[in-house]
């Protein structure tokens, strides 16, 4: 279960690190980028907690002091294969997200957000603290001075909402070595200028009082979770009452029905897509480490008027990798 765990993860990191960090002119690699290769080696391959622990502590030691150099919001990580990185297009702010696999197929989620400080002038970093395993209800909180919904995130969606800038991130949490979990999170700067996690920015199908999207699922699976190009499409029905008087003579009501038309209308816009994921029988239902994906249909998100829209999506729908996206997660070139 832990290899798969580990494999699913470095995927999601691979597939991360692909878009989140390119080469410019203006980024420059780490000086500490060696160093936290080799802590991460260990991290990920010590043959104790107590081994990975002290490699992390070191780890995020030296990554804090690398957030301390004043040319640090232009340091590139992308040699560092276990780490996330997601920058924002106006670098307002860069995000440092890991994981440390512990005993029992677990994981401990870590996380910085470096960001700039219109008070100060400067940069300046948060430590985030993951609170995902004491929150009742995490798809209704709030969270505020360092506290975060844990995950490595591999994905960002920029938008302006109201002349204020919202990032869309998507990731993964270990769960609780049973299950695990995908999380669609919101990220704003409120007045003072600090980091906050969850916004009331999703409609339907009993979202609207969501401040995060959380899917539980089987630990030894994989689910399906992105921003991309989907193409879909929807079936209307026209209906036409006229009908010939002359031709009716005898006032048959049949001739009288109107006639139905069907019209489909094909479209393509970028949707935050994951599987549909249900139990393997339902008397297991709230188990969730017997929920599978299921091959009946998926489900979407696509924004419009500063919201994310609920979308039912039948299975099979088109997707087409994302090209480059004006308000995602990259740097414009």
């Amino acid at each position: 279960m832990r290899i798969f765990s580990i494999f699913s993860l470095v995927l999601l990191l691979l597939y991360s690190n692909c878009f989140a960090q390119r080469e410019k002119t203006d980024f420059v690699q780490s000086p500490q980028s060696d160093s936290l290769k080799f802590l991460s080696s260990i991290m990920y391959g010590g043959k104790t907690d107590m081994e990975r622990y002290e490699a992390n502590n070191r780890f995020l030691e030296m990554l804090k002091n690398d957030l301390i150099d004043e040319n640090t919001i232009n340091f590139k990580y992308d040699s560092v294969k276990t780490l996330s990185v997601l920058l924002s297009v106006n670098k307002k702010f860069k995000l440092f997200t890991w994981g440390l696999p512990i005993a029992d197929n677990k994981y401990d989620i870590f996380g910085i957000i470096l960001f700039y400080s219109e008070k100060s002038g400067k940069y300046k970093y948060l430590e985030l603290q993951d609170v995902s395993k004491i929150l009742e209800y995490p798809e209704k909180e709030v969270l505020k001075k360092g506290m975060w919904f844990g995950a490595i995130y591999y994905q960002m969606i920029e938008h302006k909402v109201s002349n204020n800038k919202i990032y869309t991130l998507i990731g993964w949490n270990a769960g609780n070595g049973l299950w695990q979990q995908k999380v669609i999170d919101i990220l704003f700067f409120d007045s003072r200028g600090e980091p906050v996690f969850g916004k009331l920015m999703f409609r339907g199908r009993g979202y609207t009082s969501n401040k995060r999207i959380v899917i539980n699922y089987a630990n030894n699976v994989f689910l399906k979770m992105l921003y991309e190009n989907v193409t879909y499409s929807t079936v209307f029905v026209k209906e036409k009452h006229r009908y010939n008087k002359k031709i009716n003579t005898n006032n048959n009501v049949a001739l009288k029905a109107p006639k139905k038309k069907k019209i489909v209308k094909t479209t393509t816009t970028p949707m935050i897509v994951f599987d549909n994921v249900k139990p393997k029988y339902p008397s297991l239902e709230g188990q969730y480490q017997y929920y599978y994906p299921a091959s009946d249909k998926s489900h979407g998100f696509y924004f419009k008027d500063g919201k994310w829209m609920y979308k039912s999506l039948d299975v099979p729908v088109d997707t087409l990798p994302m090209k480059k996206i004006k308000n995602g997660l990259l740097p414009p070139e």
